[in-house]
């Protein structure tokens, strides 16, 4: 026996032109909570792919509790135990928990109807084995929030006998208390036997549940080790190929003069939030989830419905009836979700860089490609962004190198204001450090940048000023020279003084 419950050995997997996985070694153990780790591009999707019965390999075999497993189909995999959570959750939210939870699997009477009684006491049993007894089975998804439509997905994994659980990027959209309850749900599975394997670029979170690890890197292994026996830097070094010793640069940037202010922001989920932008400044929004962030944004540039008391630009006033009117005055945004709201995947990225100031480029009706290819070119060397080439579709690329995509798109519209929602979600550590490097460069070249993000470190590390968020309503602006966790959270859960 070999005592591990899961080996893949010598994995191979090709696409046209790219060799995804090569030579590839990952075994987990019975009961652990196992890491798979590495940058955007290393091969950690792909593998979980071929798990999943998404992919079939090329070369190398897999072996579940020591015999040969032939997936060849998402119903081989579940039949050998293996459950996926993905990082877009796949609910119904028109249908209940309970239904959701036994999806094509519905218990069934004598008359061959549904048995909503047993439905019901079935998903009864399998969200308290997890601690959600308060749940409802009959409640609606579309009334859950985003952590307790994450637990329907173990739940309906758990339904199905898994023994072998892949979380990728489970924590991705939930705020500080519910990775915690999603982490200690996942230590009482591993209490329960079950196996889980935890993809995630949170680095501290591997820290705190995971046994051991093991880093891929351009497709190919690198190593695995316990986490108790690895330091931090050492395991950045297995995943970037170098030390990085600094995530964050230097903070030097000296804000100027209020370029940008606006006043009495309202909508159904805010509440008379006002702010304003210094030239040269990194402006951080914080708060929890639901506390209304973005759509304090998303209310002042016109995506949704709200009013403004007033907005002024240089000084001036500025009228946002929609988002046209702010992207025509230098006001920009870079969404939270840039696969569905900051990209056209299946364009190519010059398509997409150049969508915003395609105008400019159009003259007597014809493309001036001269001036096209410039720009793609210069942008594209500025923000390093790795493609084989830019006629390349942008659901190819990585993750960090689609979100350069998102930022070049805006900047070559020389924007005045720059609003960036969440810009690092779901990207590696490398390129997090890239992307910060960026949100300085841009604020150095005189763009005020609005930064809005759920991790704590980067508001601290990275703005001149914090506004944080309880309820949809304002309860403190924190100063660099005040910042700190503390300060911030405390404001964060309704502005509690010590």
């Amino acid at each position: 026996m070999s005592g591990y419950i899961l080996e893949m050995r010598n994995i191979r997997k090709e696409f046209p032109g790219v060799v995804a996985l090569d030579a590839i070694r990952f075994a987990v153990k019975p009961g652990e909570i196992h890491a798979l780790l590495g940058e955007n591009g290393a091969g950690k999707s792909t593998l979980i792919k071929i798990l999943a019965g998404i992919y079939r390999p090329d070369a190398g075999e897999i072996l579940i509790e020591d015999a040969p497993a032939r997936i060849n189909a998402v119903a081989d995999a579940r039949a050998a135990g293996i459950g996926v959570i993905h990082q877009e959750l796949s609910l119904a939210r028109n249908m209940t928990v309970a239904e959701n939870i036994f999806l094509g699997r519905i218990p069934a009477n004598r008359l061959g109807l549904a048995d909503e009684n047993a439905l019901w006491r079935r998903a009864k049993e399998v969200l308290d084995s997890i601690g959600l007894s308060r749940l409802d089975p009959d409640t609606r998804v579309s009334r859950l929030s985003v952590a307790q439509q994450q637990l329907v997905e173990i739940c309906r994994a758990l339904s199905e006998k898994t023994k072998i659980l892949i979380m990728d990027e489970p924590t991705a959209s939930l705020a500080t208390a519910e990775v915690e309850t999603l982490h200690n749900i996942m230590r009482s599975l591993k209490r329960q036997g079950v196996t889980i394997i935890y993809i995630s670029h949170k680095l501290a979170e591997i820290f705190a549940v995971c046994d051991r690890i093991t880093v891929l890197r351009d497709g190919r292994y690198v190593g695995d080790s316990d986490v108790a026996a690895i330091t931090h830097n050492a395991l950045i070094n297995m995943m970037v190929g170098r030390d990085i010793d600094h995530i964050f640069p230097p903070h030097a940037n000296r804000p100027g003069e209020v370029v940008f202010a606006a006043k009495g922001i309202k909508s159904a989920r805010v509440r008379d939030v006002g702010f304003d932008v210094r030239r040269g400044e990194v402006v951080g929004f914080y708060g929890l989830m639901g506390s209304g962030r973005s759509e304090v944004m998303r209310a002042l540039l016109g995506l949704d419905r709200g009013v403004k008391e007033s907005v002024t630009l240089m000084g001036k006033p500025l009228a946002i009836r929609r988002p046209q009117d702010a992207i025509a005055a230098g006001v920009v945004l870079a969404p939270e979700d840039r696969k569905l709201e900051g990209l056209i995947l299946k364009q190519t990225l010059e398509f997409n860089i150049t969508l915003p100031i395609i105008r400019r480029l159009i003259s007597f009706l014809a493309l001036n490609r001269k001036l096209h290819d410039e720009i793609v070119a210069g942008i594209g060397a500025r923000l390093r962004i790795k493609a084989a080439a830019y006629d390349q579709r942008a659901l190819n690329l990585s993750g960090g190198n689609q979100q350069k995509v998102v930022l070049a798109k805006w900047l070559v519209t020389e924007p005045k204001i720059l609003i960036l929602d969440e810009p690092t979600r779901g990207i590696d550590v490398g390129a997090k450090r890239e992307i910060y490097r960026l949100i300085y460069e841009i604020a150095d070249s005189g763009v005020g940048v609005v930064l809005i993000s759920s991790e704590m470190p980067e508001v601290v590390n990275l703005c001149d000023r914090v506004y944080v968020l309880h309820e949809g309503r304002l309860t403190g602006v924190v100063e660099r020279k005040d910042l700190t966790e503390q300060t911030i959270m405390r404001y964060a859960i309704g502005g509690v003084n010590p």
